[in-house]
Parts: C-alpha cells; sequence; structure tokens
C-alpha cells in the first residue's frame, strides 16, 4: 500500500509537472501575442497618428496626451446632406433627416481667402487685386451688412429699404464685382448679425430692451438685435437673399451670438437666459437661414470664438453650440487667431508666440467635437480664421510675417483639414510672404 501510495503520489508530480509545463507554455504564447499586438500597434500609430505629431513635437516638445490628434475621416469632399451610414439608419429623427430632398448642385471650392471691408475695398483696391493675381489666394470676404449695421450697396430688397440703416461705401460695387468674377475668385459676403446699431434704430422691437424700456447698449456702446426674435432671423436672411441676387457664392454670418456684455443679464429677451435657450436661438437661427438660402445657390457659413472648441462656459455665455450649428452649415469658420487666447493655453505659454501649436490644437479640438456629426455624414466643413496681423498689445507677442502666416496655415493642414482658410486684418493690409504663388 506504501508503495502503492509512494507510486500514486509520484504519478500525481508527473501529472502535476505535466499541466504546469503546459500553462507555462501556454502563459509564454500568450506572451509573445501580446508583444506582437503591441509592435503592430505602435507602427499603425507610426503611420496613422504619429506622422501628424511627429513635426509638432520636434518644434515644441512632446505632445500631452490631451494634444494627440483623434482620427476621424477627412471631411474632403464630404457631403452635408443624405449621406448616412447604415448603422445610424435606425431610429433617425426628423431634425436627421432635415433638407433631405435638398439637390444640392453647388460646386465646392478650397478656399484660401483674405477679408476686405468697404475702406480697403475702395483705398486698397489695386493693391487687393495683386495679391490675387500673384498668390495663392482665391476668394475674398466683403462686407454687405457691417459692424455698425450698415448696407453698403444698393439692393431691390423692400424690407431693407425699408430701413433707414443703407449706405453706399463701397465705390463702383458693379465693376468691382465684375473684375473679381473675370478671376474667377470665390465671393464671399460677410454679414454682421445680431451685434447691430443702425437696423436697431431703425426698428426698436428687432433690439434688445432693458427693463425700464430702453434699449441695451454694451460697454462699447452697441446695440443688440434679439436672437430669440424670428422677425430679426427673417431680416438677417433676407439680406442673405439679397447677396445671392448680387452674385456671391457664399453668405458669411458673423456675431452670430449673444451679447456678453454684464447689462445682459438684465435684459429682456423675451425669454430665460439659459444655456438652452440661446443655443436653441443661434442654433435656430442657422438652420432656418440655411433652409432658406441654400436653395438659391450660396453656401452658408458662420463665424464661431475659437475657444468654444474647448471651452463648455464660452461656449453656453454666447449661445454657439459648435457641433449643433455644425449639422445645417456648408462652412463652420472658427475665428482661431493666436493673440485672442490667454497665456498657457493648450501648455503654451503665449500662444501668440506659437501660431503653429495653437492652430493645430484647435483644430484636433474640433475634429473631436464633430466626431458625432462627422460619423452621421452630416457635418459642415471647417475654414478657419487666421491671423494677419501683429497683436502689438499682446505682451510676449511676436510680429506675424511670412513665416508665421505659413505656421498657421500648415497646422491646419496638418491637422487634417483641407477645405481652405480665411486670412483676417481688419484694414485690408496683406502681404505675399508666407502665401504660394499663383
Amino acid at each position: 500500500m506504501a508503495a502503492s501510495r509512494y507510486g500514486d503520489r509520484a504519478s500525481t508530480r508527473y501529472r502535476s509537472g505535466t499541466r504546469r509545463a503546459f500553462r507555462r507554455r501556454q502563459l509564454v504564447l500568450a506572451v509573445l501575442a501580446l508583444l506582437l499586438c503591441v509592435v503592430m500597434g505602435g507602427v499603425f500609430y507610426k503611420k496613422t497618428v504619429g506622422s501628424n505629431v511627429t513635426e509638432y513635437a520636434a518644434r515644441n516638445g512632446t505632445p500631452t496626451p490631451t494634444e494627440i490628434p483623434v482620427q476621424i475621416e477627412d471631411q474632403s469632399g464630404v457631403s452635408p446632406y443624405g449621406l448616412y451610414l447604415d448603422r445610424y439608419k435606425e431610429g433617425l429623427s426628423e431634425d436627421d433627416m432635415w433638407m433631405e430632398d435638398f439637390e444640392d448642385n453647388r460646386e465646392r471650392r478650397v478656399v484660401k481667402g483674405i477679408y476686405a471691408n468697404a475702406d480697403a475695398l475702395n483705398r486698397k483696391w489695386n493693391s487687393l487685386l495683386n495679391l490675387i493675381d500673384t498668390t495663392e489666394i482665391n476668394a475674398i470676404v466683403i462686407d454687405i451688412k457691417d459692424d455698425d449695421g450698415f448696407i453698403v450697396v444698393e439692393n431691390d430688397s423692400q424690407l431693407l429699404n425699408s430701413m433707414t440703416n443703407k449706405r453706399i461705401l463701397i465705390d463702383n460695387f458693379k465693376g468691382k464685382m465684375e473684375a473679381l468674377k473675370e478671376r474667377d475668385v470665390y465671393l464671399i459676403a460677410r454679414v454682421v448679425c445680431f451685434r447691430d446699431i443702425r437696423s436697431v434704430r431703425s426698428n426698436e422691437s428687432y433690439g434688445v430692451h432693458m427693463p425700464d424700456g430702453s434699449l441695451l447698449k454694451d460697454s462699447n456702446g452697441f446695440t443688440w438685435m434679439n436672437p430669440n426674435n424670428h422677425e430679426v432671423w427673417e431680416y438677417l436672411t433676407e439680406v442673405g437673399r439679397v447677396c445671392a441676387k448680387l452674385g456671391f457664392d457664399e453668405v458669411n454670418f458673423d456675431y452670430c451670438r449673444f451679447s456678453t456684455d454684464s447689462k445682459v443679464k438684465d435684459a429682456d429677451y423675451g425669454m430665460e437666459l439659459t444655456t438652452e435657450n440661446k443655443e436653441a436661438a443661434i442654433t435656430g437661427f442657422v438652420k432656418y437661414a440655411c433652409e432658406n438660402l441654400k436653395p438659391l445657390g450660396v453656401f452658408v457659413s458662420v463665424d464661431v470664438f475659437g475657444v468654444v472648441l474647448s471651452s463648455t462656459i464660452d461656449a453656453a455665455a454666447v449661445g454657439q453650440n459648435y457641433a449643433d450649428m455644425s449639422s445645417y452649415l456648408d462652412y463652420i469658420c472658427p475665428m482661431v487667431y493666436p493673440s485672442h487666447y490667454s497665456r498657457g493655453y493648450y501648455n503654451i505659454p503665449i500662444p501668440d508666440a506659437d501660431p503653429y501649436g495653437l492652430i493645430y490644437n484647435a483644430m484636433l479640438d474640433s475634429k473631436k467635437v464633430l466626431a458625432v456629426n462627422m460619423a452621421k455624414g452630416r457635418c459642415a466643413q471647417v475654414r478657419p480664421w487666421l491671423q494677419s496681423f501683429t497683436a502689438t498689445w499682446v505682451k510676449g507677442h511676436i510680429d506675424y510675417g511670412g513665416p508665421e502666416l505659413r505656421a498657421q496655415i500648415k497646422a491646419t493642414y496638418d491637422a487634417g483639414y483641407e477645405a481652405g482658410w480665411q486670412l483676417w486684418n481688419a484694414s485690408g493690409n496683406y502681404i505675399s510672404e508666407g502665401l504660394e504663388p499663383e
């Protein structure tokens, strides 16, 4: 029995050793498989993500985890209508199927634009044409309803002509439009929306009022139209219709937001100023304008604060919901001027002094915010406003010349956006350095 017992023990030890060896082999194989996955994943990352980060890291150090780009399908060529992935088809709301019957025959362009107000068009016309003739610039943004609320061109709109806010500012407007069209320039009409002095004077019902009945005036003396007033929506949309008749390719709405002045909290907007209500008013206007203007053959875009890409607090203050607005627009244009960001933003000590890093990170934030819209196939293309001026008021600022201009353009492309860009200089003083030749 003892021998048998010892024999059983020996047999048990042998079988146990075999199982342990088998388990060890399983463990080794599992570890090898894991290492293989890690290596293959690293190769994939390097090809897809790392290539975008390498140059940025070389310039500015290794990005923090939040700066690593999210891989989302490139927006170029994506139609904002009717392109739905199968997994999204079930349970689509009525809003998801918005304008599904719209036959979009418009031709998109990659826009490389500049801004010019009436004064710049009059006094710097030849230099602006020379810039267009000799560089890659192929688009121009022109004020039609300017920062003061003036309509600056002749038009045949009964609604617009019933107001006392018409002021002819652009000399030989028709001749200038013909000269630009001969050069195949993409024409964008800028329409300043809710910050407005002249229109509110003509029709005080458009304005935001204080409890004593007076019009709300911000700290700069500007009155504001009420984004919650549907008559205001129609008035601004009518300006867009005029722009379409004048031959513009796109209507660009600026100041499409609520005032952030401290007096706002006491003003009468006809609603409670909750985040939801403000966003509903701004997005509602965007949707209304798009429904009425797209069928006329023009594209529709809206300018937004750059910080709304990363700050829900700022977005709530102005009522600009980046994702919601993008589900209706053709283009959305974040104003990502490096000079407008505070010290330390994106871990950049002085954003104005790092144009590439600021634009690159902001554009990555844009991709994150618009990921769901892109997956659904209904998303505005992103075309940022870039800084073409030196912000002398910023402590630690740098001069913005050709290298700084090109750095912003490159950052836009490196982040995966190919729809184009627009340069902002309020006085129309542009340089050709940093721009590619025609």
